[in-house]
């Protein structure tokens, strides 16, 4: 699969009903697992729900061993605890929420994960968004993607909240926002753009309301010489923009709208360059934009389940690479 590919699935609803009914296991289940279980309800087939708080010693849990599948949605830094034992004592399909870590000394799990039937939950990687913007390069021969610039924010940190919760906290969430909220889009880059040659890291606290940093900048040069910077904060106003520069036009995404910009030589009278028209306008509301990559992500899990298949190592790879991205920003901030 090359780079910027991903193949959205439909859920075959015969290939659903003829099968038996399927053992699903949820380790921890907070707001985002029930947007899961809604998800995986309106997939037409029979699924027998098993819930677990996440502190389980899964050796002694037989429910959850001996179910189909297992979701990890449990906070970032208990992923590695039920990673590693998975590894070694399970066989069946697992979707482990994003990051898959969160530490550089659990790097070695990604040596022993089977990536045929372990998944991270990148649900930007399935979006509209990585969808809209590789057919309309195609439809306006936009030419070879160059730069990818995302600011997103919104005021989490002011929250009384956000106080209490593990993503404030810097021993449960050591990378603070960039693991996050930032690493979506650390993957969709890696995803559009290929693997990572250089990170470049600025991270701080600007409310300290908790002590893990809420506001960061990031840059990556990515191997083939292009590069992408993404800035993210919980203590900024809400507001989502992403830029995508190509060889020859833009597009742009405010939140709201898609404009792509074309062509690249576009002259005043006097022969100065000026911003190219519009040649292609799509509304996608962000709410709906981040709902529908989740559904779309959840729905390619399952339809790889039901169908007893092999799950796509390039998603594997990616994670991976977008994790590394992630823990090379602490160890540089670090130092």
């Amino acid at each position: 699969m090359e780079c910027g590919q991903v193949v959205f699935h439909v859920i075959d609803a015969e290939l659903a009903n003829a099968m038996s009914v399927l053992g699903i296991c949820f380790i921890g289940n907070g707001s985002h697992a029930n947007r899961i279980k809604k998800i995986i309800s309106n997939t037409g087939h029979n699924f027998k729900l098993i819930e677990h708080d996440r502190n389980l010693d899964l050796d002694r849990q037989p429910d959850v061993m001996n179910s189909d599948i297992i979701f990890i949605t449990s906070p970032n830094n208990t992923h590695i605890d039920y990673i590693k034992p998975l590894t070694m004592i399970y066989d069946g399909y697992v979707y482990c929420e994003k990051p898959p870590i969160n530490k550089v000394e659990d790097l070695e799990i990604f040596d022993l994960i089977n990536p045929s039937k372990f998944f991270f939950g990148f649900n930007y990687r399935f979006s509209e968004i990585q969808k809209f913007i590789l057919q309309t390069k195609e439809k306006h021969d936009l030419g070879e993607l160059i730069n990818i610039n995302v600011h997103m924010s919104y005021p989490y940190s002011v929250k009384e909240h956000y106080k209490y919760s593990w993503k404030s906290d810097i021993e449960k969430s050591p990378s603070g926002v960039i693991e996050n909220l930032g690493i979506h889009y650390l993957d969709l880059s890696v995803t559009l753009l290929g693997a990572v040659k250089e990170v470049f890291l600025n991270s701080t606290n600007i409310n300290k309301t908790g002590t893990a940093d809420d506001t960061a900048s990031v840059s990556l040069l990515h191997e083939n010489g292009s590069t992408s910077q993404t800035f993210v904060s919980y203590a900024s106003l809400a507001r989502e923009n992403m830029y995508f520069s190509f060889e020859r036009g833009d597009i742009n995404y405010d939140g709201i709208e898609f404009n792509a910009y074309y062509p690249r030589e576009t002259f005043n009278q006097e022969g100065l360059s000026i911003c190219p028209p519009v040649v292609f306008s799509k509304r996608i509301d962000s709410e709906l934009f981040h709902s529908r990559s989740l559904k779309n992500c959840v729905d390619y899990f399952i339809s790889i389940v039901l169908s007893n298949d092999f799950l796509d190592h390039d998603l594997f790879n990616n994670a991976r690479i977008s994790t590394l991205a992630m823990l090379g920003m602490v160890e540089i901030n670090k130092n």
